[in-house]
């Protein structure tokens, strides 16, 4: 079906946009069964020509809106449409928008994403923090790569190595692969493997303002393979201060930034937000 419609529209991946289609059947069913679709609003950012939208569809979602920058693809969607290829389209409205600029208009919903893989860091910072009313949930196929390191910073069985993207992550969501997907399925094939990553909200660390806790992890990280003490000193922060919070803490001071989780992190940031106020 993938494969037709991308013959039947002439469509060509467009590089400069970091197009490529996903084009296994089996995967995009997978893709759509993950969540539970029915009577929900959905987001689905990126649907190209909307190989994964028509799967979405027939999950009956309350409504489901496309956020697709390439005006080409929008008009593939609407000629779709048009011609009566999807099913449910009275749920069905397009937004031709960059997403870094989309603002959900709904309380509750779901992000589905197809994304190119060079801005996913800042569309997860875009629905994790630069709006309000951030999603229950998200499924995002990513670069795998991207994806077990985000994952491997909420690892909860001691082999934490913790990053800035990891934990601003793991600040708002679970996080977790649920789809491995092979650079075989696209067209063009990427040079990569991909993984589909669902993304659940929670409200663990809400005690800790966003901005304070951003801004820390970023100083903390400035330089990440030298030690975590250095990076707080060349942050400001008095030396002698440091050492009395990582002796409270029973913290190593000879420890790197990516070496402590999400909870030792928002725990640090308090004690050291305590001192700046």
């Amino acid at each position: 079906m993938s494969l037709d419609l991308i013959k039947k529209y002439k469509i060509k991946a467009k590089k400069s946009l970091g197009q490529n289609f996903l084009v296994n059947e089996e995967i995009l069913n997978e893709i759509s069964s993950v969540l539970c679709i029915s009577g929900k609003n959905i987001i689905e950012v990126g649907p190209g020509y909307g190989a994964l939208t028509e799967k979405i569809l027939l999950k009956s979602p309350s409504n489901l809106v496309l956020v697709e920058l390439d005006s080409e693809m929008v008009n593939i969607l609407n000629n779709r449409i048009d011609k009566k290829e999807f099913e449910n389209i009275s749920k069905l409205s397009i937004k031709n928008i960059d997403v870094l600029k989309f603002k959900p208009e709904f309380d509750e919903y779901f992000v589905i994403a197809n994304i190119p893989y060079y801005i996913t860091s800042p569309i997860l910072r875009h629905f994790l923090y630069d709006i309000k009313n951030i999603p229950e949930k998200m499924l995002i196929l990513m670069q795998k790569d991207v994806g077990d390191k985000i994952i491997l910073g909420q690892d909860k069985n001691g082999k934490i190595k913790t990053s800035v993207l990891s934990l601003f992550v793991a600040k708002k969501c679970f996080a977790r692969e649920v789809i491995f997907v092979g650079k075989e399925n696209f067209i063009p094939a990427p040079k990569i493997e991909s993984s589909v990553i669902l993304f659940e909200k929670h409200n663990l660390y809400d005690f800790l303002d966003d901005k304070i806790f951003l801004d820390f992890i970023k100083k903390a990280f400035a330089e990440p393979r030298k030690k975590l003490l250095n990076n707080l000193i060349k942050a400001g922060i008095p030396k002698e201060f440091i050492l009395q919070i990582f002796t409270e803490k029973n913290i190593d001071e000879n420890i790197r930034a990516e070496d402590l989780n999400i909870s030792s992190w928002c725990d640090l940031i308090l004690d050291f937000n305590k001192y700046f106020g």
